[in-house]
Order: structure tokens, then C-alpha cells, then sequence
């Protein structure tokens, strides 16, 4: 019996040894998978730097294989104490959840490859919060004119069925009838198993456990992203948003609330303001010393309508001749960014007027999200506009309509509104339908109003009338598609401001024509200013604005004072922007956010910081580093400003009162 005891000790190591290959295996597959389908072009990355990749990737995949071995080690107690009076029952027992669990990280894998293609980063907890709205979220993630979902599945079910049988034919030779508990030997070798699986879950023996800020280890963040395991992505950083909210959003402090104070109105110098609550450091009552004025306003936010396509911009691929010939109409900013890379950001920060946040838009989260901004429809409403939205889509959708709602819009408008033959694309009904309803909708407004119009054909999969398209041959690749949709967006925006030059109210309307976020691009930076540089054009038929472009460096917080600048009058506001006819340009900045990074942008500079990594900053016309410590340290000022503060209101509710 001993000897037997001692062969069994040898095969159980030999089975969960085979068993960290073929994981290990799988996960090389996917690696390689996901260079093949997702290298920038664009960008020349060193072999050597590839191979190092794999090399710290595999830290990660170890980390996970630990994980998964610690798991399998205690169903596979279980199969060995069972095993003694029913194997069968034993073996499905373990082979079951273990092919499940496999499965499951076989698929992430995968399916993280078109993710990182849309959004230009690995899978994390903010999908968790799309859990609801599968069909859109499987539109978006697989909308590659080239992606075959046939070589994805097949790939995933072949490596799970290679796994299942590799499982079954070793666990056939641990049949053996011992008695465990009395087997110490067996117990052991158990042991000394989940013992590794611990120590590499947390990624070796060091004091410190496995964190992202390990897999940075070259300066193209492509290859930091390929090199971190997307299931440890997704795990870690739910593990962190869980954290954050155990602690209520903990964050080490670099500023007191006083310092905070001080800070935040010295970056936003507001000179026509009183504050009025230390509760809030920007809540106030701002004198614009000018007559109130009851224009109507429209704000147009333009799906992914970034400005490396728009020719008023200066785009090498013109996509957009109806802006363009609008931009000479209006007063075009033309260094102005999106705060974040998702609507549910765009669609906050213009509309009351507040930052994207590090962990969660505050149109999802559940506490901040039930509490009223001093958002711009709802100080309109105090005026007495009328206040709409008008979307193509499901407005429930990202919380869209509970947030605006409680923010001052009295009326949605969306898909529910529309035919069914309006809704000919994924998500809804297409711009050029939208624009006809929405001109329908705004001549029977009683006057003044507040109308945001929300786009959607330039969102994934693009699925536009091929009559509309552009571009025919492919020539751009799986960007085909993406240009088509940008020329068609761009297309019905032209047919919409033909349509509202004829409207008698228009002559008395502001149009505010803003993207909500951009869309990936590639990059050697953590953070790509270019995915957040957008247009905003102020436009109107009417004798309301000169002409011009402005520099200033701007972003979608500063509609807000902008726009009740051109108003007039006096209003209660707690934005965090600016009025950008009259700051300068010299205490103007932009701050962007996307997962762990955050930045600030001054006119051609760019710090980024993030969690785990040291500031850097950037000179974004030479796309290089800079060494400048001075401005280096101001601009770090400025971003843990906004990050501490934006992270310290939504935990105790003060971005109101």
C-alpha cells in the first residue's frame, strides 16, 4: 500500500502539472490571438519588446492559473474523498464546475480581444455595469467588418473540449481506493499544491500582491496592456471599485478640504461669483452683469463625432463638409476635449456641468446619481423653459432617463416614440430619422426651451443604409465601416441645420453641437488626448454669434457657464468649468479620465497620472516626454485637485449643497 500511496502522490502532482500547461497554453493562444488581431499598424514596437511581453504576461497568466488551481485543488478534496464510494458521482463533481470555470476564462480571453479593438484597453469592472443591456454591448464589442464569430467559438470550444478530455483521462488514473484522511502523504502533496496556487495568485513570494501597475513595463502602452491578463484585469479591478466603496471611495489624500477649497476656485476663477457653502467649495450664485436673454437652446451631442475626422479641424480623412461649412458660421473651439471615453461621461459633464469620475459616471451610481445637480436644464426650468431629451435609442438605457429627469428634463423622447420602421439600425432609429422627428418636436414647443439631441448612427456596429455609404471597397480596413458611419453622421447633421434655417424659432436659438467622447486610436500613451479631443461649435441663424475660432483649452464642464454667459442674467450654479468668452487662456485646463488614468491637458501639454504609476508629462505636438519638473508639479497640482475633490463629493453627497 505504500508504494501505491507514493505512485498517487506522483500522479496527482503530474495531473495538476498538466493541467497549469494546458492553461498556460491556452493562454499563449489567446496572446497571440489578440496581436494578430489588435497590433497598431501605425506604431513600430521592437521585437524585443514583444517578447518581453509574453515574458511579464507571464506573471499575470501564473496569477490566474494560481487562482484556478487553488479552486480545482478543493473540488478535487472533494473527488478524492467521494471517489472511495462512487466515482462517477466523484469525477462530476470536479470535471463539471472545473469546465465551467475553464470555460469561462477561455472565453474572457477571446472575447477581450474585440474589446480591447473598440475600446483600446483590456476588459475591467465597468462592463459589469452592462449586464442588462446585452444586445447593445454584443453590438458594440463584435462590430468588425472583419470579425468572424464562427472562428472565435470554435477556437473556445475546442480548447474546452481538449481540457475536458485531458481531465477525464487523468482523473481515470487516480481511481484508487485509500483511505485520505489517513494518507498523509497525499494530504501533502494537496497541500504543497494549494500552497503554490496561493503564492502565485498573488503573483510570487514578495511581500507586495500582484497589482496592474507590474505589467507597465515598456513605454508603448499597447504592450502594457497585452501584457496584463484580462481576467486579472477584470478581477482587479473589481476587487478595487468594491474596495473603493467598502471605504466610501478611500483615496490617499494629498490636500486637505480646506487646501481643496482653495484650489479648485483658483483653477476655476470664477470672478463674477459669490460662493455661498463650504459644504460645497463650488456652489454659487454667479453675476454674469449682463440682461437676461430667453434664446432657446439646443444642444446636438454627437455620437464618437471626434475631431481627427472633421476637416474644420484639420483632418487628414475629411469625413465632414456640413460641420465644416458650418464651423465658418459660428464660433468654433477648436482645443476643446471630452472628459471621458464613455456617453454616460458626455452626457454628465455638459449637463450639469461635472467631471467624469475615476470609478463610476455619476449617471450609474446609485447614491450620487439619486441626488439633483444644479444642472443647466434644471436653472433653465427655473426660468421657465420648457426642457426635453431627445434620443434614438432606449433612453433607460445607462440610466440615461432617471438621471436627466431628476437633473430638471420634464420630457424623454426615444425609440418608444418612433415606428417601427424608424428602427432600422442596432440601437435604434439613425440620425437623419432622429433630426426629422426632433425638427417635428421643436416647432411645437411652447417658447423658451432647453432640447438635448442625442445621436447614435456613429456607434458600433455602424450598421448605416448602404446607400449612405462612402467608402464601398474596404479600403480602410476594419475602419471602413466606422468612416462610413462618421460621413453619414455628419450627413444628416447637414440635412437637419437645412431643415432648421426654415423655422422661424431658430433665429432665436442657440445650437450647441458637442461629441460626447471620441473613439480609440492607437498610441504609445497611457492616455491618447486624441481619443478625447473633440469639436463644440456655438451656432445660430440668427444675429447671435461673430464668426471665430477660439484656442482656449476647454472642455464639456464649460458648456454649462458658457452657455448662461450668453444668457445673462444671475443663476445658481456648482459647475466646474467655465465661461469661455471671457477666462483666460492662461488658467484654462482640461481634465480627462479613463480606468486607472487621469490627466490634465494646458494648451499643447499633458500630465497623466494613474494609479501605481509615476506623473508623466507630455508635450502632445512632438508626442514625446517632457522633463519639465516645474510644470510638471503644477499640472499634478491641478489633476489630484480634481480627483480628490470629485472622489471626496460623491462620497458624502456635497456636489449639490
Amino acid at each position: 500500500m505504500l508504494k501505491n500511496n507514493q505512485n498517487n502522490c506522483f500522479i496527482i502532482l503530474k495531473f495538476f502539472i498538466k493541467q497549469y500547461i494546458y492553461l498556460y497554453f491556452m493562454m499563449v493562444i489567446s496572446r497571440i490571438y489578440f496581436l494578430y488581431r489588435t497590433f497598431p499598424k501605425e506604431i513600430k514596437i521592437p521585437k524585443e519588446i514583444i517578447y518581453e511581453g509574453f515574458k511579464v504576461g507571464w506573471i499575470f497568466d501564473n496569477s490566474i492559473i494560481g487562482s484556478f488551481t487553488v479552486i480545482t485543488s478543493l473540488l478535487f478534496i472533494i473527488f478524492y474523498i467521494l471517489n472511495k464510494k462512487n466515482y462517477r458521482v466523484a469525477k462530476n463533481i470536479y470535471i463539471i464546475p472545473t469546465s465551467i470555470l475553464f470555460l469561462i476564462i477561455c472565453s474572457l480571453s477571446f472575447g477581450n480581444v474585440e474589446y480591447f479593438r473598440e475600446f483600446g484597453f483590456n476588459v475591467n469592472s465597468s462592463i459589469l455595469n452592462y449586464f442588462g443591456d446585452t444586445n447593445e454591448i454584443v453590438a458594440t464589442f463584435f462590430s468588425g467588418n472583419d470579425y468572424n464569430p464562427i472562428t472565435n467559438l470554435s477556437i473556445i470550444l475546442i480548447l474546452t473540449i481538449g481540457f475536458i478530455k485531458l481531465t477525464k483521462k487523468n482523473l481515470e488514473k487516480i481511481n484508487l481506493r485509500f483511505d485520505f484522511f489517513g494518507n498523509l502523504k497525499t494530504m501533502v502533496s494537496i497541500l504543497v499544491i494549494i500552497t503554490l496556487g496561493v503564492f502565485s495568485s498573488r503573483g510570487g513570494f514578495s511581500e507586495a500582491v500582484l497589482d496592474w501597475g507590474r505589467g507597465y513595463y515598456s513605454e508603448y502602452s499597447y504592450m502594457n496592456q497585452f501584457a496584463i491578463n484580462p481576467i486579472f484585469s477584470l478581477g482587479r479591478s473589481y476587487y478595487n471599485l468594491k474596495k473603493e466603496q467598502r471605504k466610501g471611495r478611500a483615496l490617499e489624500r494629498t490636500f486637505s478640504i480646506d487646501e481643496l477649497k482653495y484650489n479648485i476656485r483658483e483653477i476655476v476663477k470664477d470672478q463674477q461669483a459669490q460662493y455661498i457653502s463650504d459644504k460645497n467649495p463650488l456652489l454659487r450664485i454667479t453675476d454674469t452683469k449682463k440682461n437676461q436673454e430667453n434664446y432657446n437652446v439646443v444642444i446636438v451631442l454627437m455620437e464618437s463625432f471626434m475631431s481627427k475626422y472633421i476637416g474644420a479641424q484639420g483632418a487628414e480623412i475629411d469625413l465632414t463638409p456640413n460641420f465644416n461649412k458650418l464651423a465658418k458660421e459660428g464660433v468654433l473651439f477648436n482645443n476643446f476635449y471630452a472628459t471621458g471615453t464613455r456617453s454616460n461621461r458626455g452626457i454628465a459633464s455638459v449637463t450639469v456641468s461635472y467631471p467624469s469620475p475615476k470609478v463610476i459616471s455619476v449617471t450609474k451610481e446609485f447614491t450620487a446619481g439619486q441626488k439633483a445637480f444644479y444642472s443647466l436644464p434644471k436653472i433653465l426650468k427655473e426660468r421657465g423653459y420648457e426642457t426635453s431629451f431627445i434620443y434614438g435609442g432606449d433612453a433607460e438605457f445607462d440610466n440615461m432617463a432617471g438621471f436627466l429627469k431628476l437633473n430638471g428634463v420634464d420630457n424623454i423622447i426615444d425609440e418608444k416614440n418612433f415606428s417601427k420602421d424608424d428602427k432600422t439600425i442596432k440601437w435604434g432609429v439613425p440620425d437623419d430619422k432622429l433630426f426629422e422627428k426632433s425638427i417635428d418636436y421643436l416647432n411645437n414647443l411652447k417658447k423658451p426651451f432647453f432640447t438635448t439631441i442625442f445621436t447614435l448612427s456613429n456607434h458600433a456596429p455602424y450598421d448605416i443604409d448602404s446607400n449612405y455609404k462612402r467608402f464601398k471597397n474596404n479600403e480602410f480596413g476594419e475602419l471602413t465601416n466606422r468612416l462610413n458611419a462618421f460621413y453619414f453622421a455628419d450627413m444628416a447633421l447637414g440635412q437637419f441645420i437645412e431643415k432648421a434655417k426654415k423655422q422661424e424659432w431658430a433665429k432665436n436659438t442657440i445650437f450647441v453641437f458637442v461629441a460626447d467622447h471620441g473613439f480609440k486610436t492607437d498610441s504609445n500613451f497611457d492616455l491618447n488626448w486624441k481619443n478625447f479631443k473633440i469639436p463644440l461649435l456655438l451656432w445660430s441663424p440668427g444675429d447671435i454669434f461673430n464668426p471665430e475660432i477660439r484656442d482656449i483649452t476647454s472642455s464639456q464642464v464649460d458648456i454649462l457657464p458658457t452657455i448662461m454667459g450668453i444668457l445673462g442674467g444671475t443663476y445658481k450654479n456648482s459647475s466646474w468649468g467655465k465661461n469661455l468668452f471671457i477666462s483666460s487662456e492662461e488658467s484654462s485646463y482640461a481634465y480627462i479620465v479613463q480606468n486607472n488614468f487621469y490627466g490634465v491637458i494646458k494648451d499643447n501639454l499633458l500630465l497623466i497620472d494613474g494609479d501605481g504609476v509615476k506623473p508623466k508629462l507630455v508635450d502632445m505636438q512632438r508626442s514625446e516626454y517632457l522633463e519639465d519638473i516645474d510644470t510638471l508639479n503644477k499640472l499634478h497640482e491641478i489633476t489630484r485637485t480634481y480627483l480628490e475633490l470629485e472622489t471626496y463629493q460623491l462620497k458624502n453627497g456635497t456636489f449639490a449643497n
